[in-house]
């Protein structure tokens, strides 16, 4: 479980749209939804590093050691 805050160090406001996705996930989970928001904005703030970490990577990458979706495909004969 995340460790819990004494104040908040952040304050969101919510379109209704979302505030009432978010309670309807809440009360399905049974978690608070403050506590779904955290798990929610950590899963986001994990997938965008991951993001940064491909985008270095692919610019280290030797093009002439890549192939294309559609040359591997041919090449294993996998059909699409």
């Amino acid at each position: 479980m995340l460790p819990q805050r004494t104040r908040p160090m952040i304050e969101l406001n919510l379109d209704p749209e979302l505030e009432k996705a978010l309670a309807a996930a809440a009360a399905r989970t049974g978690e608070a939804p403050a506590d779904l928001a955290r798990k929610a904005l950590l899963a986001y703030l994990e997938d965008l590093e991951d993001y940064a970490l491909a985008v270095e990577a692919s610019r280290d990458l030797d093009r002439k050691d890549t192939v294309s979706l559609h040359e591997m495909m041919t090449r294993y004969n996998v059909e699409g």
